[in-house]
């Protein structure tokens, strides 16, 4: 085989170029006089583009960044719709009825009791705290917020106080919001009270065999006992009390009154109702007289329930499950379908009686059921139920139509209203 030549290598090399793609190899000469194979030198990279700057004109400047100004919120005026919610985590959400959006929170331990002052300038908060939290130096102690900015103004030192779960009867003010009422057991069960005005306790009034503070006017307070009586406290001006007991009129043992029987406190009434339903109105004073109990269910055209273990029907049930209005006379009553001891249990429905006639008046079933009630006071009034899963609901009180809505609030405690 003839061995190539300087000239067929050339012909090879010009037939490659020719048909080789751009990226390929090319051929360079050799030292030697002929041509080797020789890799494609990469392309240069483009020049990269230049990077925008705050002087670029094609692109405008970013916004200049404004220092906050901070500032202090206060409470629009209050109006009648303005609900005080208590949930289990501590604090009172202050809600506006008309809009169903929160207006503020008042701070407060968990068990709390509040109260509003009747002009709604002041609101107040019986608790307890520690100074390590859990442990430590026991504080009891009624902290006086300011009702527009929220501030504390003071705070009135009590010789002790029941930590329950917050409920109305265990903190309640007289008519004229002068004197607040401190519901205690150490040991036995006695009242604080409290002059608000001056901001210092001025007595200890016992209650033996009695609790809970319901009051009456400017004139001092009732309390349920377990005989099935009610005790009157009239207190006198340097709030020394003077007791007086009425006939037995329920069943401490078999029938128990909710705690959260609900009291006309300007006006000395008062509706003491039984787990089982049985109402009893009473008109508090010196001396406190009990009218003639009258079922919830038969107002509704059904026989009245009783305490036989067996006997399932419609009965009241909540944290708080009334509500009254006694410009128009209407009782709002949560209920629902149980046995015996079923206080507790939520309400599926809202009964509308008129307390006067014993009648009732429309009932209604709720979005879900409802663990507290209130209505507002005046002339044209709405009616609101929060339940255990958080919501909040303002209903017509006539058709028990959803008027607003509003969630996530946690479960609810004490409620309470402007002006009752």
């Amino acid at each position: 085989m003839a061995r190539p030549t300087a000239t067929s290598w050339m012909a090879l090399a010009l037939m490659l170029a020719a048909t080789a793609p751009a990226a390929a190899q090319t051929l360079a000469p050799a030292a030697a006089g002929g041509f080797k194979p020789s890799a494609a030198e990469p392309p240069k990279p483009a020049p990269p583009a230049a990077s925008p700057t705050l002087t670029d004109p094609a692109k405008p400047p970013p916004p200049l960044l404004e220092s906050e100004t901070s500032d202090i919120a206060t409470l629009p005026p209050a109006t009648p719709h303005r609900v005080f919610l208590a949930t289990r985590g501590g604090g009172i959400t202050i809600i506006n009825g008309d809009t169903a959006k929160i207006e503020g929170t008042v701070n407060s331990t968990g068990a709390a009791g509040f109260a509003v002052a009747p002009d709604n300038g002041t609101f107040y908060v019986s608790e307890t705290i520690w100074t390590k939290q859990n442990r430590g130096i026991r504080q009891d102690m009624v902290s006086v917020y300011d009702g527009t900015t929220l501030l504390l103004k003071t705070e009135i030192k009590l010789p002790g106080r029941l930590i329950a779960s917050g409920r109305i009867p265990f903190f309640s003010l007289n008519a004229s919001g002068t004197r607040g009422f401190v519901y205690n057991m150490e040991p036995a069960a006695s009242a604080i009270v409290v002059d608000l005005l001056a901001g210092k306790v001025i007595s200890t009034v016992e209650t033996p065999g009695c609790g809970l503070v319901y009051p009456f006017r400017d004139e001092g307070f009732a309390s349920l006992c377990a005989d099935g009586s009610l005790a009157s406290v009239r207190l006198d001006a340097k709030g020394r009390g003077t007791i007086t007991h009425s006939p037995v009129f329920f069943d401490a043992e078999k029938d128990p009154v909710f705690e959260e029987s609900i009291v006309d406190r300007a006006a000395g009434k008062a509706l003491f109702i039984t787990y089982t339903g049985m109402v009893y109105p009473a008109t508090l004073g010196a001396t406190s007289t009990i009218g003639q109990g009258w079922s919830l269910q038969r107002a509704a055209g059904l026989a009245a329930a009783t305490t036989a273990p067996q006997q399932k029907t419609w009965r009241p049930g909540g944290r708080r499950p009334f509500a009254w209005h006694p410009a128009s006379g209407r009782l709002f009553v949560l209920m629902h379908e149980g046995n015996h001891w079923t206080q507790k249990a939520s309400g599926t429905e809202v009964w509308v009686i008129d307390a006067a006639t014993q009648a009732l008046v429309t009932r209604y079933e709720l979005p879900t059921a409802g663990y507290t009630i209130a209505v507002s006071q005046d002339a044209d009034p709405q009616l609101y139920v929060a339940s255990e899963d958080g919501w909040f609901w303002r209903l017509d009180p006539q058709t028990g139509k959803v008027q607003k809505a509003l969630d996530d609030l946690g479960r609810p405690g004490l409620m309470a209203m402007t002006g009752f």
